[in-house]
């Protein structure tokens, strides 16, 4: 497993944090100083044994970056330790536009400058980290068309987040849910009544642009709406569809307060044959387990 120190300035925290939290999901060792340095410690001690225990040395390029004695003092020693490994362990990564220091110069960087998801497969490839290991559920939609990337799976995580979020959502304001099946796969309805007023607010992941639709047709069923019915742009991230969501419904409980009828809830998900079959032997073998008197290991491997 491969392991970084993350060299930056304080004006960069923020990217670096970030940088280090999804370099950490994929499995990377990372030094950061937020992390490691605690109150008490010597910050000189700390930061040397960060440099010489960490394979990589990962310099954050900005501005305010160049001007930093301590970062200029990092990249010194790790210069050095590169010059004694006899191998390349300092990776540029230019944050933001500036001068690259001379020993930087004919280096290859990865640069953030183009778009973060762009600059993160740089870096990441550098690491080690294949593009399977980089798709999530907040970039999936950037591997839609690349083959034998194993994106659906990442969709399907984060529908099923979405659908977490808004039925406890629902179930605070007293709402009913229905998720789609598959007439309207990954959508998703909520509804109220209250006095005869109603109130309905569907959503849906449109196939080709990858985003969330929305529409307001008054139906308890996702199921029950054209693809055309969806016709009110939301965005591509939970949260965008959880704001949304939410405005609709204070909106109606400021003006006709929350339902007091009992609600429901459907939030099955239907079943590919494949699915239905890797469940029925999951099932099975289960039920075997439970009633076997041998709960060892060695017998599987037998059979």
């Amino acid at each position: 497993m491969s392991s970084i120190f993350l060299s930056h300035t304080s004006v960069d925290k923020p990217f670096v944090e970030k940088l280090a939290k999804d370099l950490k999901k994929r499995g990377i060792n990372v030094w950061f100083d937020s992390w490691e340095i605690k109150v008490g410690e010597s910050i000189t001690r700390k930061i040397e044994e960060g440099i010489r225990e960490n394979e990589f040395f990962g310099i954050v390029l900005s501005p305010e970056a160049l001007d930093s004695e301590w970062v200029k003092t990092e990249l010194s020693a790790a210069w050095m330790k590169q010059i004694n490994d006899r191998r390349v362990i300092i990776l540029p990564i230019l944050h933001r536009d500036c001068s690259i220091p001379t020993l930087l110069i004919d280096r290859k960087y990865a640069d953030f400058r183009r778009g973060y998801q762009l600059g993160f497969e740089e870096l990441a490839a550098a690491l080690g980290i294949s593009k399977e290991e980089i798709i999530s559920e907040d970039n999936w939609r950037r591997y839609t068309k690349v083959k034998f990337s194993n994106w659906k799976k990442y969709r399907k995580k984060e529908f099923e987040k979405l659908v977490t979020i808004l039925v406890d959502r629902a179930i605070e304001y007293n709402w009913s849910t229905w998720v789609g099946g598959k007439r309207n796969p990954y959508s998703i309805t909520l509804q109220a009544s209250v006095d005869r007023e109603y109130q309905s607010i569907s959503l849906k992941l449109n196939g080709k642009s990858r985003a969330y639709m929305a529409s307001l047709i008054e139906d308890w069923n996702p199921n029950h709406l054209k693809s055309s019915d969806f016709n009110i742009y939301v965005g591509s991230s939970i949260n965008e569809c959880e704001e949304f969501v939410w405005r609709k419904m204070e909106d109606f409980k400021n003006r006709f307060g929350n339902p007091t009828s009992r609600a429901n809830h459907i939030v099955g998900r239907f079943l590919s044959v494949d699915e239905k079959i890797e469940l029925a032997k999951t099932v099975t073998k289960t039920v075997i387990d439970r009633q076997s008197w041998y709960k060892g290991k060695k017998l599987n491997e037998f059979t």
